[in-house]
């Protein structure tokens, strides 16, 4: 990765440099590809995962309620994007044999109303505009409650699709602030998926690129519209230390990539135009 920065900054830039990320990324891909099959989370791997969400979640469950930090460019209609981590008695909390992928992401939706936004989303099914979202639908729903299906496509190093079920909780907290926060409890990774030959796979194929995926959102109304953070929290396998040069970083522009885009999208669908106001009244 050093080697294609230097030479785009000297000016060598087009086909070689996408020829050096593109051999860059297939060595990964072939090198992950090789490293195992899929596996049962092992004990220390499942208790380091409770105690990461154990952690992140006393520090959620603090914030809830409270107005949404001011994050830089937000309101002249950036999207900021940041990586995350949970501090422990040695330093950065880590999981056993296993990579974190903790991200927040913040955006403002202009024109828009809290009321009317948390309430499309405690009977609406995800939005499937983005495009790693291929399906969505609600399987059961009660008031502040929603069990939800949502097909994923996910591309961390390699591309894979996923059949995934969440539980959504919703919380208002007066007329101001909300918050909602899901928990994945099903995730299957599905083969030849989109094709007649589409089956969800045996765990021993099974790459083990999404073992677990909690999602943790606010809203807060504002003068200009709905302040909205997300923090994502996924679980997957570690990279090989071999590979973490190449894949980390590769990982984490995926991972900001996909945070983005969510945002993005969830912007545009709740975005109220000055038009749409004056004929809602």
């Amino acid at each position: 990765m050093t080697c294609v920065r230097r030479r785009a900054r000297a000016g060598r830039t087009g086909p070689e440099t996408a020829c050096a990320r593109f051999g860059a990324l297939a060595s990964c891909v072939i090198a992950m590809a090789a490293v195992g099959g899929a596996q049962d989370l092992g004990r220390s791997t499942a208790a380091g995962w409770l105690d990461y969400v154990a952690a992140a979640e006393a520090r959620i469950a603090r914030e809830r309620g409270q107005a949404i930090p001011h994050r830089p460019g937000v309101d002249r209609g950036g999207i900021h994007i940041e990586q995350v981590g949970m501090p422990g008695p040695r330093g950065e909390m880590e999981v056993p044999d296993a990579g974190v992928h903790h991200w927040r992401g913040t955006v403002l939706v202009p024109g828009a109303r809290l009321d009317e936004m948390v309430s499309r989303l405690e009977r609406e099914p995800p939005d499937t505009r983005q495009e790693d979202v291929v399906s969505s639908a609600i399987l059961q729903h009660r008031p502040g409650w929603l069990k939800v299906a949502i097909r994923v496509r996910r591309s961390l190093i390699m591309s894979a699709v996923f059949d995934t079920e969440h539980e959504v909780t919703f919380e208002r907290y007066g007329g101001a602030r909300s918050a909602s926060w899901s928990t994945a409890t099903k995730i299957v990774e599905i083969a030849d998926a989109g094709t007649p030959k589409e089956r969800p796979k045996p765990q021993d194929e099974d790459r083990d690129l999404l073992w677990r995926w909690n999602a943790y959102w606010r809203y807060e109304q504002v003068d200009q519209g709905v302040l909205v953070e997300c923090e994502s929290i996924t679980l997957s396998r570690t990279v090989p230390l071999l590979l973490r040069p190449v894949a980390g970083p590769i990982v984490k522009h995926v991972a900001r990539e996909s945070m983005e885009r969510t945002l993005a999208v969830f912007r545009e669908r709740f975005r109220r135009t000055q038009e749409s106001v004056v004929s809602s009244q």
